[in-house]
């Protein structure tokens, strides 16, 4: 052996540098690994000798930074064939109602990343990434920065149709929301004290009214509808009904609704009426040579006295309840008139009972007729004139009309007439009847006797007298 190693003494040391070498390359290959890096969820793999974590990334061309996180960390042996994990750190804004919080971060899970940021969160707190709502439990997929919104959960203390308080906790942003959230129902009639749209930035107090039916009585008419109103006035205002002019309601509209949720509204009207008391006025006479004979003209007319009074009549359902009286006033005061009785005559013809007459003056009159008999027996033959004897052809007229001027009468005594139906007459006789009523008596013997009980005309035939006396006023 000693005689072989001298022979090839010139080989030994390159020889033996050769074998340590080819036992460092056995050796290297020995220990090579392939290693799974995921960089931000993306698998790479690295065929590497390195027995550290830091080592397989340095193999790996991967740098760190401190906010990254490494799993397992940088100084970690690593053999085996595990898997290295490497999320890169981003910048995070956490934005709260006080205050934003910037973080760098490799965190994933929103909730953490606000334990970072040294919030906790509570149930029903709200969070938004990037404008929004995510789980705080969920990992996230965002690349880039991360925008984290904490709305802590807000306190609103119910009370619904005056019961108990109640308080929910909410992160929705609007009370409807909220509200739907809860479960709390809420109808358009309903009444509640703050607006559904009302954002919520602070603990809140909300009062709620739940609608029910009310009736509402207008007369003999009824109608029904939803209100929550609190007052009387309001629950009208709701039913699209509210108290006009002078109208009232039972209860009162300033008074809450009624338990038995039923309202009687009273219809009131008023009237203005104009109450007049007239006082009346008269006529005197006086001669109108313009006027025809026992025409009558009006020279000055008379003119009634009046006093009005304004009155306020007040109705409930059509019912008057009250009457007062305004004032009083003279709407025109009392004057008489003077009327003109005509004395200018005008002679004219007619054809009566079949014949021409000519007369200047003619009146209505209510004839009876009269022999010269009484009925129990008792005869008067002559005319209380003396002018003739009682038979056809005597006409009695009242006694003022037959007497003369100086007894205040019409001076009618002796003139020839002609009575319609009854023919020519002397006005000879006196009868008793009504002193200023035309009514006239026809004269008849008893053997010629014809009953009268009519109004005839009685016309006076020319010539005419000159002593006529006008005028014959007859009602």
């Amino acid at each position: 052996m000693l005689e072989l190693l001298k022979k090839y003494r010139q080989w030994l040391f390159p020889g033996a540098f050769l074998m340590i070498l080819i036992g460092l390359v056995l050796i290297w290959l020995g220990l090579t690994q392939t290693v799974t890096v995921i960089l931000d969820g993306e698998a790479h793999s690295v065929r590497t000798p390195a027995l550290t974590v830091g080592g397989v990334l340095r193999a790996a061309d991967i740098s760190t930074a401190d906010a990254d996180r490494v799993l397992p960390s940088r100084g970690r042996w690593f053999w085996g064939g595990a898997v290295i994990r490497v999320d890169r750190a981003r910048e995070v804004m956490v934005k709260t109602p006080e205050e934003t919080i910037e973080l760098t971060s490799a965190e994933t899970i929103p909730a953490n990343l606000l334990l970072q940021a040294e919030i906790k969160l509570f149930p029903q707190d709200r969070l938004l990434v990037n404008g929004a709502t995510f789980a705080p439990n969920n990992p996230l997929d965002h690349e880039g920065s991360i925008l984290l919104q904490y709305q802590p959960a807000m306190p609103i203390r119910l009370v619904i149709d005056g019961g108990d308080p109640q308080t929910i906790y909410t992160g929705e942003s609007t009370l409807g929301a909220a509200l739907e959230e809860a479960g709390v129902q809420v109808s358009s009639e309903d009444w509640i004290s703050e607006s559904l749209s009302a954002v919520i930035k602070a603990p809140m107090d909300v009062t709620i009214r739940q609608a029910r039916t009310i009736t509402v009585t207008v007369g003999e008419d009824s109608f029904s509808g939803l209100t929550a109103a609190d007052t009387v006035g309001e629950a009208l205002m709701d039913l699209g009904f509210p108290l006009q002019n002078l109208n009232y309601s039972r209860p009162a509209e300033d008074e809450a609704v009624p338990d038995d949720w039923e309202i009687t509204v009273v219809q009131v009207d008023e009237d203005i009426q104009i109450m007049t008391d007239e006082i009346s006025f008269t006529y005197e006479y006086m001669e109108d040579p313009n006027a025809v004979l026992d025409e009558i003209s009006i020279i000055e007319q008379g003119q009634t006295g009046i006093y009005a009074t304004r009155e306020r009549i007040r109705y409930a359902d059509g019912e008057e309840i009250r009457r007062d009286t305004e004032n009083t006033w003279q709407a025109s005061e009392a004057r008489d008139g003077v009327l003109g009785y005509g004395t200018n005559i005008i002679v004219r013809t007619e054809v009566v009972d079949g014949q021409t007459i000519e007369y200047w003056r003619k009146i209505n009159v209510y004839a009876t007729s009269y022999t010269p008999c009484d009925t129990e027996g008792v005869c008067h033959p002559g005319t209380s004139t003396g002018l003739m004897m009682v038979k056809k052809g005597s006409i009695a007229v009242t006694q003022r009309w037959l007497e003369g001027p100086s007894y205040g009468g019409l001076n009618m005594w002796g003139l020839p007439v002609y009575v319609a139906g009854y023919g020519e007459g002397l006005i000879a006789d006196s009868t008793y009847y009504a002193p200023d009523y035309p009514w006239i008596d026809l004269g008849y013997s008893e053997d010629d006797y014809v009953p009268w009980h009519s109004w005839t005309t009685m016309y006076f035939l020319t010539p005419v007298p000159d002593d006529y006396i006008a005028p014959i006023i007859t009602p």
